[in-house]
C-alpha cells in the first residue's frame, strides 16, 4: 500500500491510498463472507451465494465495508509515519477504481503549526485611570432604577417608555392570522426593543382597557422568510399598565447591599467603579498587545476548530436563555436572523479566539511559562469561593459527575494563559 499527501489552506491534510488489486482481495473476500451471512440473494440461501453474486446485489455495503476495512489498517500508520496530529474525523471520503486497484482518498484537519512573530518588547499606550464624581452619580441612578419596583397605574394614566404593559394582540398580514402572532396576555416593557420595528413606541399614549390597531413591518433578515419584510396589523388591548416606581437612596437600602450607611455604600461602589476602571484600562493595554502579536503570527487554523468553537458559543446562548425560560429558536425570532447567519457572524470572533489561544500556547512552551499544583490549588480554592462553597465540597460533587480531572486540566489551561498574558504585560513597553 501506498499513500500520497497533500497539506492544504487551513491546515488541511488530503491523504491518498493507493492499493493494488492484489492488496485488495484478499481484504474484499473476507468482507463479501461477512456481508453474504447478513444479506439474502435471490435464488440462493443465506451465506451460500456465489461472491459476484454478493457484490452485484449489494455494491454499495460491500464498498462501505471495504472503505471502513482499509482505513481502519492504514490510518493511524500514515498518521504516524507523516507526523499529523489530527484536530478532526476525517471528511471527503472517496474511493475511486481504476486499472491497477483502488484510490481511497480522505481529508482531515491536524493541529495547526504556529510561527511566532516579536511577543516581547512591543510598543503599547499606557493608559491612565482618573476617576470621575459623575460616574459614581450614574452608577447610584442605574442601581436606583435595579431597585426599582412595579405598581398599578392609576385609572385613565397613560403609558410612558419605562412602563410595563400586559397587553393582549392579535397579529395579521394582509388579513391572515400568522402563527406566533397571538396571545391573550404578555407582559412587555415600553422601549425594551423586544417587539420588531415600531411597536412598542406606538403604545405609548394608551390606558388601561383602551384597544387599537398597530402597524409594524418585519424586518427583511427576518428568521421566518414568509413574514420577512411584510407589513403586519396587530390587534392590541391594554390589560393593564405598571409604572416604576424609582427606589430611595437611605440607610435601608444601603444595609441591604452589605452597607452600613449611605456613606458606606458610596465608598464601597467608588472603590468598585475604580477597580473596574483600572482592570478596563488593562484590558485595553491586552487587546492592543495582543493585536500586534497576532499580526506578526502565523497560525492556519482549521475550519473544523473554528466551527466547534461557535459551537460552544451556542451552547452557551442556549444555557443562558434555558435559565431565562426562552430558547434558541425564541432568540433567532426576536434577532430576526437565521442559524446561518448567526454562526457567520460568530466565525471572525472565533478564529481569533483560537488563533490568540494558540499563540499564548506556543509562547507558554517556549518560556516555560507553567503552573505549581500550588498554583492550581489556589485557583480551585477561587473557583470554589464563585460557586458559593467550600473547596472539599466543590471536589466532591466534581467526582460525583466524574469531572475533576477535566475541570482541573482546563483550569489550568486557561490560568496558564492568562500567566502568559501577564508575562507579556511584563515585557511590554508601555509609552
Amino acid at each position: 500500500m501506498k499513500h500520497l499527501v497533500t497539506r492544504k489552506e487551513k491546515s488541511a491534510v488530503e491523504v491518498k491510498l493507493i492499493l493494488t488489486k492484489e492488496e485488495i482481495k484478499p481484504i474484499k473476500e473476507g468482507i463479501i463472507l461477512e456481508v453474504a451471512k447478513k444479506v439474502e440473494v435471490p435464488g440462493f440461501r443465506k451465506g451460500h451465494a456465489p461472491a459476484d453474486k454478493v457484490e452485484s446485489n449489494f455494491p454499495d455495503a460491500v464498498k462501505e465495508e471495504l472503505v471502513e476495512a482499509i482505513l481502519k489498517a492504514h490510518y493511524s500508520n500514515v498518521l504516524e509515519a507523516e507526523k499529523i496530529n489530527p484536530v478532526s474525523y476525517i471528511y471527503n471520503v472517496e474511493p475511486k477504481n481504476t486499472d491497477e486497484g483502488l484510490e481511497l482518498s480522505f481529508t482531515v484537519d491536524e493541529f495547526p503549526v504556529v510561527t511566532l512573530g516579536e511577543y516581547k518588547g512591543l510598543e503599547i499606550t499606557k493608559k491612565e485611570v482618573e476617576f470621575k464624581e459623575e460616574n459614581l452619580e450614574n452608577e447610584i441612578k442605574n442601581l436606583l432604577l435595579q431597585k426599582s419596583t412595579l405598581e398599578e397605574a392609576e385609572s385613565g394614566y397613560k403609558a410612558v417608555i419605562g412602563d410595563t404593559v400586559d397587553l393582549a394582540f392579535d397579529g395579521s398580514i394582509d388579513g391572515v392570522p400568522f402563527e406566533g402572532g397571538k396571545a391573550e396576555s404578555h407582559e412587555l416593557k415600553l422601549g425594551s426593543k423586544m417587539f420588531i420595528d415600531n411597536f412598542e413606541d406606538q403604545l405609548v399614549g394608551y390606558v388601561a382597557g383602551q384597544e387599537g390597531n398597530i402597524t409594524v413591518t418585519f424586518p427583511e433578515n427576518y428568521g421566518h422568510a414568509q413574514l420577512a419584510g411584510k407589513p403586519a396589523i396587530f390587534k392590541v388591548k391594554i390589560n393593564s399598565i405598571k409604572k416604576s416606581k424609582l427606589a430611595e437612596l437611605n440607610d435601608e437600602l444601603a444595609k441591604t447591599l452589605n452597607a452600613e450607611n449611605v456613606e458606606d455604600l458610596k465608598s464601597k461602589m467608588k472603590s468598585d467603579i475604580i477597580s473596574r476602571d483600572e482592570q478596563n484600562a488593562k484590558n485595553e493595554m491586552i487587546g492592543e498587545l495582543l493585536g500586534k502579536i497576532s499580526e506578526g503570527a502565523k497560525v492556519d487554523i482549521p475550519n473544523s476548530m473554528t466551527m466547534k468553537e461557535v459551537e460552544n458559543k451556542l451552547k452557551e446562548i442556549e444555557q443562558n436563555l434555558s435559565a431565562q425560560g426562552a430558547n434558541l429558536e425564541t432568540y433567532l425570532k426576536m434577532m430576526g436572523k437565521t442559524i446561518e447567519e448567526v454562526v457567520k457572524e460568530m466565525t471572525p470572533s472565533s478564529e481569533n479566539k483560537i488563533k490568540t489561544d494558540l499563540i499564548l500556547e506556543e509562547i507558554a512552551n517556549k518560556e516555560n511559562i507553567t503552573l505549581t499544583d500550588e498554583e492550581v490549588n489556589s485557583k480551585m480554592e477561587e473557583m470554589s469561593k464563585i460557586y458559593g462553597m467550600t473547596l472539599e465540597k466543590l471536589e466532591e460533587e466534581l467526582k460525583k459527575h466524574n469531572n475533576l480531572e477535566a475541570f482541573k486540566a482546563n483550569l489550568k489551561i486557561d490560568a496558564t494563559l492568562q500567566k502568559v498574558v501577564e508575562f507579556l504585560l511584563e515585557n511590554a513597553k508601555k509609552k
